[in-house]
């Protein structure tokens, strides 16, 4: 799961890297955008295996990616604790690639934060964290 993680988040982060698709006038519609839902589907294809999808919404000029858990024995005993083992690492990648910049660059569009929260298999969070600029 840690590889296909890691594998995830370097996807994430060359994407934002290559990334001109011009600017945008609003976050829903750089997330609406065909180049961004591309990008989402190779994520989910990603951690499809576990049976996790990733939507990206946007709450204000924050991006928030929601990691819907699916509903199983395995995946419902997971605690907040575990949660963050498996989000921390990708929102501290996002943050040493300085995530937030590269965004207003590639987009032309500034971002409050970054948020993950971790949805259980009925839709309740059970996991939030954030990065800000």
């Amino acid at each position: 799961m840690k590889k296909r993680l890691m594998a995830l988040l370097t996807a994430i982060v060359m994407m934002f890297a290559l990334a001109a698709c011009g600017g945008k006038a609003t976050l829903d519609g750089i997330l609406s955008s065909k180049e961004w839902q591309d990008e989402l589907k190779t994520w989910n294809d990603q951690v499809s295996s576990l049976g996790i999808t990733i939507d990206t919404v946007a709450d204000g000029n924050t991006l928030v990616f929601e990691w819907h858990l699916p509903d199983n024995d395995a995946f419902n005993a997971l605690s907040g604790d575990d949660c963050a083992s498996m989000i921390s690492p990708f929102l501290e990648t996002l943050a040493g690639a300085d995530f937030i910049a590269v965004f207003k660059q590639s987009y032309k569009l500034s971002l409050d934060a970054v948020r993950c929260t971790v949805l259980n298999g009925s839709g309740t969070e059970i996991y939030r964290d954030e990065i800000t600029k």
